[in-house]
C-alpha cells in the first residue's frame, strides 16, 4: 500500500478514489437519463403528452442536480473534503469523508443540506466513510 494507514475499500480503491467514481457514476447515469429524455421530446412518433412529462422529468433532474451541487459546493466551503448529497425520492443521502463527526459539524451540515435542497432534517442521512483501519 503507498499510504499506510489510509482506508481502502474492498475494490482496492481508497476513499478518494472511491468518491470520485460514485460522483462519475451519477454523472454517467444523468447523462444517459438527459439523452433519453431529449430522444423522447424530439420524436416526431411520440405524443405531445409524453413529451411534456419528458419536458417535466428533464426539468426535475436538472434541479436535483443543481441542489445536489449546491450543499457538496458548500459543504466543501465549511471544510468537508469530497461530500457526495445525493436526493432521492424527498431523502437525501450525504457521505461525508470522515472517521466520525461532532454533533456541532453534524447540525453544521444538516443546516447546509436542508437549506440546499429543501429536505427536512428527519430526511437526511449522514453517512461518514471510515478513513481509519
Amino acid at each position: 500500500m503507498d499510504n499506510p494507514g489510509e482506508a481502502v475499500l474492498t475494490s482496492g480503491m481508497n476513499v478518494s478514489e472511491y468518491i470520485a467514481n460514485v460522483q462519475l457514476s451519477r454523472e454517467q447515469v444523468r447523462a444517459k437519463n438527459k439523452e433519453t429524455l431529449n430522444e423522447i421530446i424530439n420524436s416526431p412518433s411520440i405524443d405531445e403528452a409524453a413529451k411534456q412529462q419528458a419536458v417535466n422529468d428533464m426539468i426535475r433532474m436538472t434541479e436535483v442536480a443543481e441542489k445536489e451541487n449546491a450543499a457538496e459546493t458548500l459543504l466543501q466551503a465549511k471544510g468537508f473534503v469530497n461530500p457526495v448529497v445525493s436526493i432521492t425520492d424527498g431523502q437525501v443521502d450525504v457521505v461525508i469523508n470522515a472517521a466520525s463527526i461532532t454533533d456541532p459539524q453534524r447540525a453544521q451540515i444538516e443546516d447546509i443540506v436542508k437549506r440546499k435542497t429543501e429536505v427536512g432534517a428527519e430526511n437526511i442521512v449522514i453517512t461518514m466513510l471510515n478513513t481509519k483501519k
